[in-house]
């Protein structure tokens, strides 16, 4: 698969970079945190990783909507764009589960996992297909897809806030201790519909996949999608 200087360069795709850049800002800043969550910098560090991962959300948002609207999607962008979603929904959700655990807090811990093996089991299921019907079946989102994005990504948002506030005493660590169930709550909310989601995901691959087959295409296409060039006969030559 070849992809163009425009395609490269395109503002989706760009704002994908700075997404996949953040990561590693983030995971920095959030073992800076767990190495002394009670020293001065603490406090620094949490709110720090919080306005990383959270603007790196942001730019999956507005990546998404120039993509749509100015129709910039590009073969790049399926490629990178997924890529970009999992590693920093997944950092952020290991990341803070672990950060919980350090505080004596593991009830998030739970469904950080389902989340985490969802997101891996999407991706092996989404491979397997794609390379089983050489590239005629894509992951397309769906309404439950984006309904458990938007309970991660506001439950993980919820979850870092009242991290960042457990770091005070009085009235903060009350209203971080609120926020903090909160937060489970929408996680539990997120970790049921990411599971219903896995499920849909892998019925209408399986349907797509079937379909494919009984087209008869895959017979055209070589194992990465291409057409397969007619073999020229002896007789036959190149005008």
């Amino acid at each position: 698969m070849k992809f163009s200087r425009k395609d490269v360069f395109s503002i989706p795709n760009i704002l994908t970079y700075v997404r996949l850049l953040c990561v590693p800002v983030f995971f920095v800043l959030m073992v800076l945190f767990m190495l002394d969550p009670e020293g001065e910098s603490a406090k620094a560090y949490i709110w720090s990783a919080a306005g990383v991962f959270i603007f790196a959300e942001a730019t999956d948002i507005v990546d998404g909507f120039v993509a749509r609207h100015f129709n910039m999607i590009t073969d790049l962008g399926k490629v990178i764009d997924p890529v970009a979603d999992k590693l920093c929904q997944g950092f952020g959700i290991f990341m803070l589960a672990v950060a919980y655990l350090l505080i004596g807090r593991w009830p998030i811990l739970l469904f950080a996992l389902i989340l985490i093996i969802k997101e891996v089991l999407m991706g092996v299921f989404s491979y397997y297909f794609m390379k089983a019907s050489k590239r005629q079946v894509e992951q397309i989102a769906n309404k439950w897809g984006k309904a458990g994005s938007a309970l991660n990504f506001a439950s993980l948002v919820l979850a870092y806030l009242a991290l960042g506030l457990l770091c005070y005493d009085g009235d903060a660590y009350k209203a971080g201790d609120i926020i903090y169930w909160i937060a489970f709550a929408v996680f539990v909310a997120g970790a049921l519909v990411a599971i219903y989601n896995l499920i849909q995901y892998n019925v209408g691959y399986y349907r797509d996949l079937c379909r494919v087959r009984a087209s008869g295409i895959l017979d055209t296409l070589d194992d990465k999608g291409n057409p397969i060039e007619p073999e020229k006969s002896d007789g036959e030559t190149d005008k």
